[in-house]
């Protein structure tokens, strides 16, 4: 009689062995609007990772703490390359690799310019390769 006294027969069944994690509705970044199309496997992947990237961590109280990344500390300080280098590697491994479908990162690339940092890297997954700039 309520709308939430549902039986369980009547909730839709999750198959075992999938999952859907790795699908999500495509957004164009250049418009910053959704497409209207799923994507699934690696450019799901690639998607999550640069919204993850571009997302401030412990920023906003709606994400868990383990979402976003830190790349916006480095940003404008006078740092030296090679610390810059490895701040970026290790903030790159902390925010993407919780996710089970990315193996690794691989061809890190830095280049700062002023108040501006540019990052370029290989994203190991499951479903493949696939290459992202920040």
């Amino acid at each position: 009689m309520f709308p939430f006294d549902i039986d369980i027969e009547d909730e839709e069944e999750v198959i075992e062995g999938e999952s859907n994690l790795n699908t999500d509705y495509e957004i164009d970044f250049n418009t910053g609007r959704l497409t209207g199309r799923i994507i699934t496997g690696l450019a799901a992947v690639v998607q999550w990772a640069r919204l993850t990237l571009a997302t401030e961590r412990y920023f906003y109280s709606q994400y868990s703490w383990d979402y976003g990344s830190e790349l916006q500390n480095l940003i404008g300080k006078n740092h030296s390359k090679d610390y810059i280098e490895s701040e970026v590697k290790r903030i790159l491994n902390e925010a993407l690799l919780i996710n089970e479908a990315i193996k690794g990162i691989e061809d890190l690339k830095c280049d700062t310019n002023g108040e501006k940092l540019k990052t370029s890297f290989g994203l190991e997954t499951i479903y493949g390769r696939g290459d992202i700039d920040v």
